[in-house]
C-alpha cells in the first residue's frame, strides 16, 4: 500500500512539476511578445511625438513607455508615455490625440508594419493631463486582446 502511495506522489509531484514549468515558459514567451511591441511602440511614437505642432523640444528625445498590461491583461499590447509639458491645456487633447495618430500610422506605412485583420498597426487609446504631466497611451494592435482593450477604453474616451 505504501508502495502505490509513493508512486501516486511521484506522478503528482512530476504532474504538477510539468505544469509550472509549462506556466513559466508560457509567460516568458508572452513578456518576450510584449518587450517586442514596446520597442516598436517606443521607436513609432518617439519620432511621431516630436513632429506635433503644439509639443516642442529643445532636443531629440527618446521615450520609454510603461505596460498598461498590469491592469488590463497580460496579452494587451498597449504602453503609457508621460511627458512633462505644462503648457499643454486640455482643449488640446484632440488635436494632438489627431495628429498624433496620423504621424503614427505614417510611421506604420513607411516602416511596412503590419497590422492585425484590418486593424490599423497603433492606436492613440488614451490621452489626458494629470499636474502639468501629458500623458499618452498607445495601443500596438498585435492581438484580439489589444483591439478589446482599445474599443472598452472608446467608450469612456475622455477627449470626446
Amino acid at each position: 500500500m505504501l508502495k502505490w502511495i509513493l508512486i501516486i506522489m511521484v506522478i503528482l509531484v512530476a504532474g504538477v512539476t510539468i505544469l509550472v514549468w509549462k506556466n513559466q515558459k508560457k509567460k516568458k514567451a508572452l513578456l518576450l511578445v510584449q518587450k517586442e511591441s514596446q520597442k516598436i511602440t517606443d521607436e513609432a511614437f518617439t519620432a511621431a511625438i516630436q513632429q506635433i505642432s503644439l509639443i516642442r523640444f529643445e532636443k531629440p528625445i527618446k521615450l520609454h513607455s510603461e505596460f498598461v498590461s498590469n491592469i488590463w491583461g497580460s496579452k494587451v499590447t498597449a504602453f503609457e508615455y508621460s511627458i512633462e509639458i505644462p503648457q499643454i491645456e486640455t482643449q488640446d487633447l484632440i488635436k494632438i490625440k489627431n495628429e498624433l495618430t496620423e504621424k503614427l500610422q505614417a510611421y506604420a506605412n513607411e516602416k511596412h508594419l503590419a497590422a492585425y485583420k484590418e486593424h490599423p498597426v497603433f492606436v492613440v487609446s488614451d490621452i489626458w493631463i494629470f499636474a502639468g504631466v501629458l500623458h499618452i497611451d498607445v495601443s500596438h494592435i498585435t492581438n484580439a486582446e489589444t483591439w478589446s482593450y482599445v474599443e472598452d477604453v472608446a467608450k469612456s474616451d475622455r477627449t470626446n
